[in-house]
């Protein structure tokens, strides 16, 4: 009789904590959807921009941000290098506060060849990554930019945007942005010492003002289909073309191209639409 009625008090000890456990289970609060942060969207000639936040607080002081751009269909905006013709951005974060600094990272272009001409830019959907630390960690960040770029279809038209976000102090979260932030830092270049790439320039054909880059690649498959010179000031770097299946050709215009022996020159190698860039410097022989 003992051993029943001790068996049946454990089964009641057993059941009321299990009656407790789902009580306390069902008095939580659900974890909702991510939160969302970001600003407003700026609406331009044939384009939108914001700002957006992977996290929803700083936490230790850093965050990963983005500038996000939607062009309406056959425009399109430029890289930093904007080829033929066209205009560069200009990022001005000046008025922004609480920040140490702004790391913009650039996703790897296109090459569009339009009468006769090369441009390099993108289309669609634009994410520009953005490391932003903190001052102190202990505020909130303002993130201010003033962005003046241009629009082109048939014709480039020059425009600004200004936009801010504010990210407060705190425990962060992911937002509904994180994924698509995440995502586009996978579109930055890589580095070509990290992908065993290395590239041998040669200056040749100097005539004048004028002369060529001979450009012979070496690392894993597959090869680059081209690759955008930039990095000398003062030169004109046209656009390349394939030199037999491990190199390029371009020609360049400057004030002495035979000074340019030793200096070095910044390639990006560009492969099938999708893939991240490669990008490294070399010395020009």
């Amino acid at each position: 009789m003992q051993k029943r009625s001790a068996w049946i008090a454990s089964g009641s000890l057993a059941f009321l904590g299990l009656v407790g456990a789902l009580l306390l289970f069902a008095l939580q609060e659900p974890e909702g959807p991510p939160p969302h942060l970001a600003s407003p969207w700026h609406e331009g000639i044939s384009v939108e921009t914001r700002l957006e936040s992977a996290q929803s607080a700083l936490g230790g002081g850093r965050v990963n941000m983005a500038l996000h751009m939607v062009l309406e269909p056959g425009w399109k905006t430029y890289w930093r290098v904007p080829g033929d013709s066209g205009l560069a951005p200009k990022f001005d974060w000046s008025g922004s506060t609480n920040v140490q600094s702004i790391e913009l990272l650039w996703p790897t272009p296109r090459a569009f060849d339009e009468l006769g001409e090369r441009f390099y830019g993108y289309k669609g959907d634009v994410v520009w990554p953005l490391r932003v630390t903190a001052n102190d960690p202990e505020r909130p960040v303002q993130v201010s930019l003033k962005l003046d770029f241009g629009v082109c279809a048939d014709v480039c038209i020059p425009t600004s945007i200004q936009s801010s976000l504010s990210v407060p102090a705190g425990e962060p979260k992911g937002t509904t942005h994180a994924a698509l932030i995440d995502a586009n830092l996978g579109q930055v270049p890589k580095r070509a010492e990290n992908e065993n790439i290395t590239a041998a320039v040669r200056l040749t054909d100097v005539t004048g003002h004028r002369a060529a880059l001979d450009i012979s690649v070496a690392g894993p498959d597959p090869m680059p289909q081209m690759v955008i010179a930039s990095g000398l000031a003062g030169v004109y770097l046209g656009a390349s073309h394939p030199r037999g299946d491990t190199g390029f050709h371009l020609q360049l215009e400057g004030e002495a191209p035979e000074a340019l022996k030793g200096e070095p020159v910044d390639l990006l190698f560009l492969y099938d639409k999708g893939e991240p860039g490669v990008e490294g410097t070399f010395f020009i022989e």
